[in-house]
């Protein structure tokens, strides 16, 4: 399994997309992940500065249910009928072939399409759950060994992990695939390294990432761990990674569950205005309830201290951040619309070089 090959097709999520919403603004916001101009300016995309796309309400839907599922860590397999996998991956090939109309995406392939989905949604769904982590770590007070920003990469990748299924596990190879493209960009751009900065550099924030998904099963993700590079005396330490970051995780979490009879905390959902071309955004987020899938499974799992709020606005900048003294968690829109242009700019740059390396 590759970078570019990992497979998504079979996964057991689509019994998530039974619930309950509208399709409203579904291809629009395909649309506008590649119609947004923004500034790449000097943007490194921390997680705290954020890390998503919808093919329609119905795909995104079984990837929004996935973050929530984040949370327990539970077989999502429980529910799943196995001809479900088979629906799955079938709605995907649609909704690909309905974008072959757009006009700025008519000249992809179908698999494209469906690439071009995957990636931004993998890599928003990865900064909802590190900012979760940092939401937990300030709320419940957790004891932190080492910098926070490592330990919420880490926790976005355990949950991820932890769900076990293909489509997660793509979830984490898309995210480790925007911090290599986007330190290619930064390379580009003439962006100088900051060594002092709060969050590690991008390049070796993605090979974290790698090393955790190969450290959870080392021979079933060999492939990976060969596309990426990843040298041998680095994986044989990717083992006892995964270890530690999975009895630590567990180990503080654990006092907090929320057990069956107690009651859930109050965690309100604000879909903030959609300015200018962004509200196809606010609109496509809304539909598909977005924070309220995610709030209520937070809530279901966690017995948290007080109530606190998740919000998606427009912020006039690329940014995702958890803000303690607020209770508040804010991803704005112009987030996946930079996402979208690191895909469109970069990944076709990086399957070049693969290839005429490979030749």
């Amino acid at each position: 399994m590759s970078l570019s090959q990992f497979p998504v097709r079979a996964a057991a999520v689509s019994t998530w997309s039974l619930i309950g919403v509208l399709n409203v603004g579904a291809n629009q916001m395909i649309d506008a992940y590649r119609e947004r101009d923004v500034s790449n300016g000097a943007f490194r995309r921390t997680a705290d500065a954020g890390r998503s796309n919808n093919a329609t309400s119905r795909r995104l839907r079984s990837y929004v249910l996935l973050a929530a599922m984040l949370f327990s860590g539970g077989p999502i397999f429980a529910q799943t009928p196995p001809s479900e996998s088979d629906q799955f991956q079938a709605r995907i090939k649609e909704v690909a072939r309905a974008l072959q109309g757009n006009p700025r995406l008519k000249k992809l392939s179908q698999q494209q399409r469906e690439n071009r989905v995957e990636f931004v949604t993998g890599n928003v769904l990865f900064v909802m759950l590190h900012e979760m982590a940092h939401a937990t770590v300030t709320e419940f007070d957790l004891p932190v060994l080492g910098r926070e920003e490592d330990a919420a990469d880490d926790f976005a990748a355990l949950r991820l992990l932890k769900v076990g299924s293909a489509f997660s596990h793509r979830v984490l190879v898309e995210a480790a695939k925007g911090w290599f493209l986007s330190d290619r960009r930064d390379r580009q751009d003439g962006e100088k390294l900051v060594f002092y900065d709060e969050h590690s550099l991008d390049a070796v924030r993605a090979y974290n990432i790698v090393c955790l998904v190969v450290g959870s099963d080392p021979g079933k993700f060999t492939d990976l761990a060969n596309e990426a590079k990843l040298p041998a005396e680095r994986r044989e330490t990717c083992p006892k990674d995964y270890t530690r970051v999975s009895r630590s995780w567990d180990t503080v979490l654990k006092p907090h569950r929320r057990a069956p009879e107690q009651p859930k905390t109050k965690i309100e959902v604000i879909y903030g205005e959609g300015k200018g071309n962004l509200d196809v955004y606010a609109q496509g987020f809304r539909s598909v309830r977005l924070l309220e899938t995610v709030a209520e499974h937070a809530a279901d799992q966690l017995r948290w201290p007080a109530p606190f709020t998740l919000e998606m606005q427009s912020c006039g900048f690329i940014n995702a951040t958890w803000t303690g003294s607020t209770r508040k968690l804010t991803i704005c829109y112009e987030l996946a619309a930079d996402f979208a242009e690191l895909y469109r700019d970069f990944n076709a740059v990086a399957l070049a070089n693969r290839k005429r390396k490979s030749r």
